[in-house]
């Protein structure tokens, strides 16, 4: 480490005895300090006159390894980009943790019970350190205090502390589809419950109309001794021209322009 570089930082150190070796980022044990901005790119930092925390502090072996070549400058910001890459490194252990219940593990086979429980104890472990806060730490020159905030899940009005059971009051009471609204989400929404139920309802009813048109078109063939390709074509039509018009709507314009003697 180059010491004339390295005395730009000033060390940060936990002010709370529990938090003491403990990783700032996500909880775990700390064995390496993450330098605020990186040490290799401060030197271009300081040609460029650029404004930073110049802090040095704790964290894990994994975490220093994600944010090494993160060129962010303030620790607000290597905190929330920390979370993201968590976030996606474990991705899968995080479903299967989020989609999996205990007592589901008796009915499957033993190979893959095995598995899954695997699964949900990496995704548990995850979770964890997604939901750590960081805490409050001193420097030289000035305290910072981290409010150990516990993050609130909100689900069209009611409000979960626990993103599982927030998932799973979605799962057992609001009855969405579990694997279809978990990608929604997750994938979409960054853990937004109210976006991402407006959105898989969106997605259900178009799904459930379009279903409910394919019978009504199969139902309408088979009254009215007409090809079922024919009907769907010509729905399609007055539909393209018309789009107000709904399924029952274009089928009775067949009806009427078409097959009525």
């Amino acid at each position: 480490m180059n010491k004339t570089l390295a005395s730009y930082y000033q060390q940060a150190y936990a002010c709370e005895q529990q938090h003491f070796n403990q990783c700032f980022y996500c909880g775990c044990e700390a064995t390496e300090r993450d330098h605020c901005p990186p040490l290799h790119m401060l030197q271009s930092i300081i040609d460029l006159g650029e404004e930073a925390d110049f802090v040095a502090i704790a964290a894990c072996y994994e975490c220093h390894a994600l944010l090494h070549n993160e060129r962010l400058m303030t620790i607000d910001e290597r905190f929330s980009k920390l979370k993201k890459k968590l976030s996606n490194k474990y991705a899968k252990p995080l479903r299967v943790y989020n989609m999996w219940e205990e007592n589901e593990l008796a009915d499957m086979s033993d190979e893959f019970a095995h598995s899954i429980q695997a699964g949900m104890k990496l995704g548990k472990e995850a979770a964890e350190r997604l939901a750590f806060t960081g805490f409050s730490y001193a420097t030289e020159e000035a305290r910072v205090t981290v409010r150990e905030k516990t993050k609130e899940f909100d689900v069209e009005g009611t409000v979960f502390y626990d993103f599982k059971e927030a998932l799973n009051y979605c799962i057992n009471v609001l009855k969405v589809q579990k694997s279809d609204f978990y990608k929604i989400l997750v994938e979409d929404y960054q853990g937004d419950f109210n976006k991402a139920l407006s959105q898989y309802r969106h997605r259900h009813d178009k799904v459930t109309a379009a279903k409910d048109g394919n019978t009504l078109i199969k139902d309408f063939s088979k009254l009215h001794k007409q090809n079922s390709d024919f009907v769907t074509r010509t729905v399609k039509h007055f539909i393209s021209k018309d789009p107000s018009l709904t399924t029952e709507g274009a089928l009775d314009k067949l009806y009427n322009n078409y097959i009525k003697k």
